[in-house]
């Protein structure tokens, strides 16, 4: 091959990596940036009765028509909330502990009100438009192109990417490896809420995981989801990278859900993004200012199940 030949192959090979880069810039920023609307794929997992859980905890909730608000404490006749500040050994966290009546009090909700990537908003501003009680960061499901997304009984992604946590309409809550998990049988079982971050914080007996992997292990501003039995549920957010609170490591999260005697524990998006929101109002605080915007929270709400939920 001559000179010239070989310059010619050689301007020809760049061009096509030219090309290919700016083929991937295009794709990264079509699925990754910018705001990408997807809608609801698979339709809803809605089947039997909604069951009511006030008969389980009779002097849980308030009288009909009653609102009971006190210090940390919010009733009415749907849910019962109690947030408490906690801070010891140098960490700062809260502890939102509610009760429902009807399991879609437990709601989930969209920074774009739609399933779409490339869209977020802080967990402040998506709390207030959803009418929240209490609200924490979710799993962030905008920023990854995999992961199980069931939200209030929707279901918009099924491909699996890490641990699994399902919230059923009877009030269950369970968390799977990556293995044992089956989309199909957890739609058939009535699957709430579905949620693809972790790791599961307790094993099936309700005691710490005591091992993690080490790239997430450390300290960290912590969000995380725990389950009592059907209707008692809790959030828990962890401060942290601050002076006033380190944050929390994964096995001392673990430990703490044990301490308050959850079966159940799931780790949701932390870091920057953890954040609690009680009524309106900032009630944590983020390690970034107002928190990192994130595609989706979790929430509490004393809205009565819509028509098509009874």
């Amino acid at each position: 091959m001559t000179q010239k030949q070989t310059r010619r192959v050689l301007i020809l090979f760049s061009i096509d990596l030219v090309v290919l880069g700016v083929s991937l810039c295009i794709f990264a920023l079509f699925h990754h940036v910018l705001p990408h609307s997807i809608g609801n794929l698979y339709g809803s997992t809605r089947s039997g009765e909604l069951l009511d859980f006030s008969e389980k905890f009779p002097d849980v909730f308030a009288q009909e028509g009653q609102v009971i608000r006190e210090d940390g404490v919010y009733r009415d006749e749907n849910v019962s909330l109690t947030v408490t500040t906690h801070a010891e050994n140098g960490v700062t966290y809260y502890v939102a502990d509610f009760y429902v009546r009807h399991i879609t009090s437990l709601r989930t909700a969209m920074a774009s009100e739609e399933f779409a990537t490339g869209v977020s908003d802080s967990v402040l501003n998506i709390a207030k438009k959803s009418d929240a009680l209490v609200a924490v960061s979710g799993d962030y499901f905008g920023i990854r192109q995999r992961g199980i997304v069931i939200r209030n009984g929707q279901i918009y992604r099924k491909t699996k990417a890490h641990q699994i946590c399902v919230l059923y309409y009877d009030g269950t809550m369970e968390t799977y490896s990556f293995e044992e998990f089956d989309v199909e049988r957890a739609i058939a079982g009535g699957a709430w809420q579905a949620w693809d971050f972790g790791p599961a914080l307790l094993d099936r007996n309700g005691k710490a995981v005591t091992s993690f992997h080490p790239g997430i292990a450390g300290e960290n501003p912590r969000v995380a989801i725990g389950y009592y039995e059907p209707g008692h549920y809790c959030f828990i957010t962890v401060d942290g990278r601050q002076a006033h609170s380190r944050g929390m490591t994964l096995k001392e999260m673990a430990a703490l859900f044990e301490k308050l005697g959850c079966k159940r524990a799931y780790n949701l998006d932390g870091g920057h993004s953890a954040a609690m929101v009680v009524e309106g109002e900032l009630f944590s605080s983020p390690s970034k200012e107002n928190g990192r915007n994130i595609s989706d929270i979790v929430y509490l709400t004393a809205t009565p199940p819509r028509k098509e939920e009874e």
